[in-house]
């Protein structure tokens, strides 16, 4: 809990879904220097929009990460089920 109350906003909203996921502790902290390097204005949308997650994967200066992303990426986006209405 935050010194004025609770957390609200993006960033609770970022919790919650790392909650959700069982997003560990060290995978929480890539997830959010990913966050911070691109600037990303609503931390969620990081688990519904692939493009970030592909950016960093393609990024040199994550390289050391790249292993975790591919697992995050290939779990989040390549796994789910397609629009079948289509």
């Amino acid at each position: 809990m935050a010194i004025f109350g609770p957390r609200v906003g993006h960033e609770a909203l970022f919790d919650e879904v790392c909650r959700f996921h069982e997003i560990d502790r060290k995978m929480k902290t890539l997830l959010q220097s990913v966050i911070k390097k691109y600037q990303i204005q609503r931390p969620a949308e990081i688990f519904i929009e692939p493009d970030t997650v592909m950016r960093a994967l393609n990024d040199p200066e994550l390289s050391e990460e790249n292993a975790e992303l591919q697992k995050l990426y290939d779990a989040w986006f390549l796994d789910r089920p397609r629009n079948r209405s289509r």
